[in-house]
């Protein structure tokens, strides 16, 4: 039979979507993992599929083991289907306590390399940008058309310049024509900028990328620091930069609980394998007495209760 007149087999999104997920079961049970759920969209001869799975504490951190579980999702997906898979997203939504053996052959991988954050698809600015260019494209064609072929009605290029006209005879043109100036410029430094603000990246084996929450990395390091005897955690700020810890110092001495909580920190920062280590900054203060009302002179005897 001729390959051309064997048809086509087409895989739907849920069948991929239950293979992708049997993938993800058979790397992350092994480890003490499970599988939430997943999520598959053909384009073409490719498919995105996307992962959420529940890990161990130390998953994140361990970022060789995290590359092994991506490419055995990508390679059996791939297999079983017989599609291009790219992209491949592995979404942590739940950790356990639990701790993993280490993996045979982890150990032997190249060494993690610092990369940056994953470029954002900016899909809400790209369908903002596509509209606004289809409709200028449109009344541009529409009057073109009106002016070269008899019987098309005009442009509402008219009505248009009374709606921009306020009471006074003032236009709003000018200030349109900056508004619309202030959107190119916004669209350009999204164009220039990966995006993914609230990500941070983890050093990782090429050619995987992991990324954990800015949310998620404050919660470890609060974890971590709230193990600290004689320290009262208020507050933890991460950023890219900088992490902020507020505290008080419940009893012992502010010297020790600054060294010790530093300490504590710095290594919770380096069990998530940032690839930039920010810089630890804590704010301790002293522990605030308890307010006790006065105590209350009992009433003589002709006095008003």
């Amino acid at each position: 039979m001729n390959p051309a007149e064997r048809g086509v087999t087409t895989v739907a999104d849920r069948a991929t979507a239950r293979i992708a997920r049997q993938a993800a079961v058979e790397a992350a049970a092994p480890a003490g993992g499970h599988v939430l759920g997943a999520a598959a969209h053909t384009r073409g001869r490719g498919v995105e599929v996307t992962v959420e799975v529940e890990l161990p504490l130390s998953a994140p951190a361990d970022t060789g083991w995290m590359v092994h579980l991506h490419e055995h999702l990508t390679r059996r997906t791939r297999q079983l289907t017989g599609l291009a898979v790219g992209p491949a997203h592995l979404r942590v939504r739940k950790l356990d306590p639990l701790v993993p053996e280490p993996r045979p052959g982890t150990a032997e991988r190249a060494s993690p390399a610092p990369a940056g954050r994953p470029w954002s698809s900016r899909r809400a600015a790209a369908t903002g940008a596509a509209s606004a260019v289809a409709v200028l494209s449109a009344l541009t064609l529409w009057t073109v058309l009106h002016e070269h072929l008899p019987g098309i009605a005009a442009p509402p290029w008219g009505p248009a310049r009374s709606w921009t006209t306020v009471p006074g005879g003032r236009s709003l043109l000018r200030p349109a024509a900056w508004a619309a100036a202030a959107a190119g410029g916004w669209l350009i430094l999204l164009a220039l900028t990966p995006g993914h603000r609230r990500l941070l990246p983890l050093r990782c084996p090429g050619p995987a990328r992991a990324v954990v929450s800015r949310r998620h990395a404050a919660r470890l390091v609060r974890a971590a620091v709230t193990e600290v005897p004689g320290l009262r955690v208020h507050a933890v700020r991460l950023t890219s930069r900088e992490v902020t810890v507020r505290a008080e110092a419940a009893h012992g001495a502010r010297r020790d609980l600054r060294d010790t909580a530093t300490e504590t920190v710095e290594r919770a920062l380096r069990s998530m394998a940032l690839g930039r280590a920010p810089e630890v900054r804590l704010v301790l203060r002293p522990a605030r007495v308890p307010h006790t009302a006065p105590a209350r002179r009992p009433a003589r005897e002709g006095e008003d209760a």
